[in-house]
């Protein structure tokens, strides 16, 4: 009988853990949407104008906002993105955005660039973390150390920036800010390389008790391919869903418009044998309406704006 208990016990434990690590695979839905076009409202002064990381938030009245890196050819990053664009909708679903010109300029002599920003929202008040750069002459050239800073607002439309900007450093171009909050604690992820010398790609963590105070960084996922500016693990963004995490990056430099999704049950571990699946896409954001309604947005150098498409999430 008790050799009968430690069997079912075993099956049991087996099932369990089984169970656990069951995920789900996202798909894309339906047809591109292509909701900002810069060309639009910018043609006296260019005809080339793209968009790159960027993010969505709803606003206090319910519309919908979109910030992100804007630019135009010729594309230099280090010179041409110096400013972030702002967008809204009444809703999500409506076909163009409406064009807010920019939510940030940099200050010269304090900031090089404005990249990929992220907006967490939280007791009425919206904070954007974004990347400033570095203002030495040859910082495009080396795994020079990206500063993330971060602003708020209550309007989303007047950015305040944080008097102690920047509020952490890192090397690899460290940028593209994804923040969420899991159980009590905060998580920050963002690209880098590994070290300043082992220029593997990789996407880090840091964790905080509030948006200010961050721990030391944590290496969560790492790509093999070797480049100053971590360029195999850009753009990346984490959902939690029935208690399993999924970790979109983009590998740019292996493939621009490719996004690859891991899962894990650790926030703070995205093994790279945890692939759930690859999405033709480059910079995407996900989006969630309701637990029945998510999107997912396309954008890049190679396009003219923001595209999003309806994502569903599949059983294995």
């Amino acid at each position: 009988m008790k050799k009968m208990i430690y069997v079912i016990l075993i099956l049991f434990a087996g099932f369990e853990v089984f169970a656990q690590k069951q995920y789900e695979i996202p798909t894309i839905v339906g047809e591109w949407q292509h909701i900002f076009n810069p060309n639009d409202t910018r043609s006296d002064i260019d005809t080339t104008w793209y968009t790159n990381d960027h993010c969505f938030a709803k606003g206090p009245n319910g519309d919908w906002h979109a910030y992100g890196i804007i630019g135009h050819k010729p594309i230099n990053p280090w010179t041409g993105e110096n400013k972030l664009f702002h967008i809204s909708a009444k809703t999500f679903h409506q076909k163009k955005m409406k064009d807010h010109g920019y939510a940030l300029k940099i200050i010269p002599g304090v900031e090089r660039v404005l990249w990929a920003p992220h907006v967490y929202q939280e007791g009425g008040k919206s904070y954007m973390f974004y990347n400033i750069g570095n203002l030495q002459e040859d910082a495009p050239n080396y795994a020079s150390w990206g500063q993330l800073c971060v602003a708020e607002s209550e309007d989303m439309f007047n950015w305040k920036r944080h008097p102690h900007n920047p509020i952490f450093s890192d090397p690899g171009h460290a940028r593209d800010s994804y923040v969420m909050k899991d159980n009590g604690t905060y998580y920050y992820y963002y690209t880098r390389t590994f070290s300043e010398v082992d220029l593997r790609s990789c996407v880090a963590v840091r964790t905080g008790t509030d948006l200010y105070h961050w721990s030391g960084p944590k290496i969560v996922h790492i790509e093999p391919l070797e480049v100053d500016w971590g360029g195999d693990a850009e753009s990346p963004f984490v959902v939690k869903r029935n208690g399993i995490f999924y970790l979109f990056i983009c590998r740019a430099m292996t493939d621009y418009n490719q996004t690859y999704v891991y899962w894990s049950e650790d926030p703070m571990n995205f093994p790279k044998e945890n692939l759930v699946c690859e999405l033709p896409t480059h910079a995407s954001e996900i989006v969630r309406i309701s637990e029945d309604e998510w999107y997912i947005s396309n954008t890049g150098w190679d396009k003219k704006g923001v595209y999003i498409a309806r994502l569903n999430w599949m059983n294995k």
